[in-house]
């Protein structure tokens, strides 16, 4: 059995009202939440959960909210000494733009999402504009 350990990467920040989190509790009131990456190293190979915002707003505001660095995908993979081409598998949680814009980068990955993503992205919910599909290129199994 391969043991892996997972590392949090964070990828970005959102900054919205609250009660969008809090099931209406809170409205009015500014909310920051980190948006990660998490790499899972061991022996086997190299595995992201979700890829991050390409262009991460990255303040000293922002990190002081967070309560840590936000990195940009190359500087947060070379924590760990890698590369976007090193990695081998990438694991979608889901195909919102902020958990997949590195994906183009990872020229050597295979991708990995559930199929009704996929659907999704070719027929999203009319409030939902996280969706994009630019997907064509990519190896989803």
């Amino acid at each position: 059995m391969e043991i892996y350990r997972i590392h949090p990467i964070v990828m970005g920040t959102k900054v919205f009202d609250k009660s969008m989190m809090t099931y209406q509790y809170g409205q009015g009131q500014s909310y920051t939440i980190p948006i990660y990456c998490w790499y899972l190293e061991g022996d086997g190979p190299r595995i992201l959960v979700d890829t991050g915002e390409m262009n991460p707003i990255q303040s000293p505001e922002r990190e002081k909210s967070i309560g840590g660095k936000i990195y940009r995908f190359e500087e947060g993979l070379a924590r760990w000494n890698l590369s976007p081409e090193d990695i081998d598998v990438v694991i979608h949680t889901h195909l919102h733009n902020d958990h997949c814009e590195n994906d183009y980068k990872c020229t050597n990955a295979r991708f990995y999402i559930h199929k009704k993503e996929i659907e999704t992205i070719h027929n999203p919910h009319p409030l939902d504009y996280r969706y994009t599909a630019n997907w064509h290129n990519l190896r989803f199994s």
